[in-house]
């Protein structure tokens, strides 16, 4: 934790809080796992102490790990996440391998998916996986952040082989240009994906496709950390999916809120009951 987020050339004394496992897709599926979805992880972890806390902690969460693959005399990807008071957090990756899934492994484990829930954030290894999706005839949905936005051509391609796709505010902004409203959102579906939805932090989310859309408020809580919230909001947005838009988006807002009252991005990660207490019992914004 930091006092405040540093400047250019500036520096701030810290308080170390832990180390815990994170990654948006794996926050996913353990959000998603804890609400009563059924979640494989497909992923490649070092072979080092913190692959084994990885492995440990999806089971933890009920995360199928059998798809999950340890790479030889290598270190795990880490990130650095930096919170200053107010909860809303600064994050630095730092990727040390990208992941060389063989061909028949994907396919077993894409095929075998009613959804893939994929981070674009290397081109390559997303359009081979998002290809093997395709012939397996398994719906992708992605997470859309502000790098990957400002490469427009590379996005333009991605929307056209997606089911759906999650911005939140800046991402959208660095995509379109423009204030998320739900016309602004709506020009997106013409380039392939069925839905977009877009998280608004605490002021809630909006969502469009074909024939639906919807714009909801957030909810009131005591953040401590905002780390992961979004990863959680996606995965609840997925388990709500029998829901009507409108009730599909209160359900993710309300389970991201309610994750952001523990540290780390899965401090307290709710169960689908919690939330439906919550929601019976919580005003919105």
């Amino acid at each position: 934790m930091v006092p405040e987020l540093p400047g250019e050339d500036e520096k701030v004394i810290g308080k170390f809080i832990s180390h815990t496992p994170g990654g948006p897709a794996a926050n996913f599926a353990c959000a998603a796992s804890r609400l009563g979805v059924r979640v494989a992880a497909l992923a490649e972890v070092g072979s080092d102490e913190a692959g084994r806390v990885i492995l440990n902690d999806f089971r933890k969460y009920g995360v199928d790990t059998s798809f999950i693959q340890f790479r030889p005399d290598s270190q795990t990807c880490f990130t650095v996440i930096l919170v200053p008071p107010s909860g809303e957090k600064a994050i630095v990756v730092v990727p040390t391998f990208v992941p060389a899934y063989p061909t028949d492994l994907l396919t077993k484990a894409v095929s075998s998916a009613q959804l893939l829930y994929i981070m674009p954030q290397n081109f390559d290894h997303f359009f081979r996986i998002a290809s093997i999706a395709r012939m397996c005839g398994t719906p992708v949905m992605i997470d859309v952040e502000p790098t990957v936005a400002a490469n427009r051509a590379i996005l333009d391609r991605m929307l056209g082989v997606v089911s759906i796709v999650s911005f939140n505010k800046l991402g959208f902004e660095a995509t379109c240009g423009l204030v998320p409203t739900l016309s602004s959102a709506r020009t997106l579906l013409s380039y392939g994906p069925e839905m977009v939805v877009v998280t608004l932090g605490a002021q809630g989310a909006l969502a469009v496709s074909e024939n639906e859309e919807a714009i909801v408020s957030g909810y009131h809580v005591s953040a401590m950390d905002t780390t992961g919230a979004g990863d959680t909001f996606n995965a609840a947005f997925t388990a709500a999916q029998n829901l009507p838009l409108s009730e599909r988006l209160q359900f993710a807002n309300a389970t991201a809120a309610l994750s952001t009252t523990g540290l780390g991005p899965r401090g307290n990660l709710p169960t689908a009951d919690q939330v439906k207490m919550f929601l019976a019992n919580s005003p919105i914004n």
